[in-house]
């Protein structure tokens, strides 16, 4: 009989035991959430990029001056892209300069050909040198420098 009582505080122990851990671990330890790799991350970055953009660009928030709209704009909080929003193409209308990726790929060559007589007078506010930018938005663009504002 002792040795019965005995293998039933054992059963009984263990039982108990496989129970305590089965609660603490799916409450208290973390489940790992699913990595992704580097492509997947990729994917999952553009499409949101695209989703805030789409959004924005159907409310008339995000005017960009690229042919591409800009990222930067998204993820520049203060200053340009106050709130996800992009107003590039006002500023560059208006002689102020755009936002930092959107002077990158205008000097590249992938701003909108239809705003180049713009480009060298909104990039000279912040950076200086109008004459030079001139000649790189003719070389880019084919908009004779008499004819940039």
């Amino acid at each position: 009989m002792k040795k019965s009582n005995l293998s039933n505080k054992l059963l009984g122990s263990l039982f108990i035991a496989f129970i305590l851990g089965v609660f603490f671990g799916y409450f208290f330890i973390p489940e790992k959430e699913h990595e992704m790799n580097m492509e997947e991350m990729r994917n999952s970055f553009i499409s949101l990029k695209n989703s805030i953009q789409k959004e924005n660009l159907q409310n008339h928030n995000y005017r960009c001056c690229l042919e591409k709209p800009c990222v930067y704009c998204i993820e520049k909080t203060p200053g340009h892209g106050e709130g996800s929003v992009c107003d590039c193409l006002s500023d560059l209308m208006n002689g102020v300069h755009p936002c930092g990726e959107c002077i990158g790929e205008i000097l590249e060559g992938h701003g909108n050909p239809l705003l180049a007589e713009y480009f060298a007078r909104a990039i000279a506010e912040k950076t200086g040198h109008l004459d030079t930018i001139k000649e790189i938005i003719f070389e880019k663009y084919g908009m004779p420098i008499e004819e940039q504002l």
